[in-house]
């Protein structure tokens, strides 16, 4: 016969909202992040047929180059009708926007890192000490830091928690370059100290995954567990 064990102290509704939440969460970040992509996309095919419509019209000149067409100014007048968000003020290169929408480039590190910020704050921010009270090992009114420090660590830590905390440390207080607690990693093992952390979307791919995993693992939570009776 198999019945289920329930432990009195967690609270299963509030895992099961938990996991909602977080599942929410991971779904408006891969959203973001793909159609952030999408847009970098069309940004470089937009400036690449721009250059080969101008391009066109000196045709063997010495003006029919990449070199020079890179140097002409990018303007955001054909692709918003209006003063969209500051766009007439931009001022860049067609160059430049080439380079930091192209795969791997600035706007490709840029998203990543708010991305990796987004989901650690929401961890540790939130999520982290909601899931510890769910369970039942650490009361809401506790006002100790240090147990309410010991009890995290103890019961609501996770090996890639971890290492996104390193990472997000090396952005945020150390100008995007790995800092040497990146050592600490026990997963995520792609910087060594003093290597600039460049999320490319393969590293982000990687990322999305295994906080996927991390999510399934949090939805099984709000089920009490079952054993066969002998």
């Amino acid at each position: 016969m198999t019945e289920v064990c329930t432990d009195a102290n967690v609270d299963y509704p509030r895992l099961c909202q938990l996991s909602e939440e977080f599942t929410q969460h991971w779904e408006r970040l891969q959203a973001l992040y793909l159609d952030a992509a999408a847009g970098f996309s069309f940004v470089v095919a937009h400036v690449e047929s721009e250059q080969a419509k101008a391009g066109s019209f000196v045709r063997g000149s010495e003006l029919d180059s990449q070199a020079f067409q890179d140097t002409r100014m990018f303007s955001y007048e054909d692709i918003f009708a209006d003063n969209f968000c500051t766009s007439t003020i931009h001022r860049a290169t067609q160059g430049e926007v080439r380079i930091r929408n192209a795969p791997g480039g600035a706007n490709f590190t840029t998203l990543g890192q708010l991305c990796l910020i987004s989901f650690y704050d929401f961890w540790e921010d939130y999520l982290r000490e909601e899931y510890a009270i769910a369970k039942g090992v650490l009361d809401r009114h506790e006002r100790n830091r240090e147990v309410r420090g010991r009890t995290l660590r103890e019961h609501a830590s996770h090996d890639l928690w971890g290492d996104l905390y390193y990472l997000r440390t090396s952005i945020v207080h150390n100008q995007g370059v790995a800092t040497s607690a990146v050592t600490k990693c026990k997963l995520i093992k792609w910087f060594k100290p003093g290597d600039p952390i460049v999320l490319t979307p393969q590293h982000m791919r990687a990322i999305f995954l295994a906080l996927l995993n991390y999510c399934n693992e949090l939805f099984k939570e709000q089920f009490p567990k079952q054993y066969i009776q002998p």
